[in-house]
């Protein structure tokens, strides 16, 4: 039951897959000539654009002492959802640039990209991440955990960056801009990763197979 939470919360998160393949479609028909590495790279690179355009943009009101940060406080908030939303997006969409269209390999590479970069999946073994039994073979307490311990680690995030955007005079627009550009990044350098990873996975299963029939 907690499995198939965590997966709809992620699915709900990274809304219509169709549109972010799109997405990914639209890059590759602009540069046919790159591989999956660049291309997951010049993905990666647009996401991260875009996130720090929104940075910047959302931490406009602290930039006014007074007045101007009690607004931030409720624009963070919409900022900071997005934000996650987008961290998903860039993960489901290199997914796709190394040919991953499985929503189920995708969420169980977005759930060990949280894990790692905010530092929480040291909590339980996850040593197979990304093998099809990653969430069956966790119990509830152990799934229970992570959860607890994500919604901490996000939470101190969302502090870290209102404290940012709330520096005045322009300062909290520029720290805004790099912190999401950072953000991003890092969650492209993770999720390349264990994509690789999940390829590499695959594509020792049909050797797996054979060698036991011999």
């Amino acid at each position: 039951m907690i499995e198939k939470t965590v997966f709809k919360i992620i699915e709900l998160t990274a809304g219509n897959t169709d549109e972010i393949f799109a997405f990914v479609n639209d890059i590759k028909t602009k540069y046919p000539k790159f591989n999956n590495d660049k291309l997951a790279k010049k993905v990666a690179y647009n996401v991260k654009k875009k996130c720090a355009i929104q940075g910047g943009l959302m931490a406009i009101p602290g930039a006014v002492p007074g007045v101007g940060s009690m607004i931030q406080i409720g624009i963070s908030l919409f900022d900071f959802s997005q934000l996650i939303k987008n961290q998903v997006h860039l993960i489901f969409s290199i997914g796709y640039c190394y040919g991953i269209s499985d929503t189920d390999k995708l969420k169980r590479v977005t759930l060990k990209c949280f894990g790692s970069t905010l530092d929480i999946d040291n909590v339980v073994d996850l040593r197979n991440p990304i093998g099809k039994k990653m969430v069956k073979t966790l119990s509830d307490k152990a799934i229970r955990l992570i959860i607890i311990k994500l919604q901490k680690a996000l939470a101190k995030k969302f502090v870290f960056n209102l404290i940012l955007k709330l520096i005045p005079f322009g300062i909290g627009i520029i720290l805004g801009s790099i912190s999401h550009w950072i953000i991003i990044r890092t969650f492209q350098f993770s999720s390349i990763k264990f994509f690789h990873e999940l390829i590499e996975q695959d594509k020792s299963l049909p050797m797996a197979i054979n060698g036991n029939s011999g």
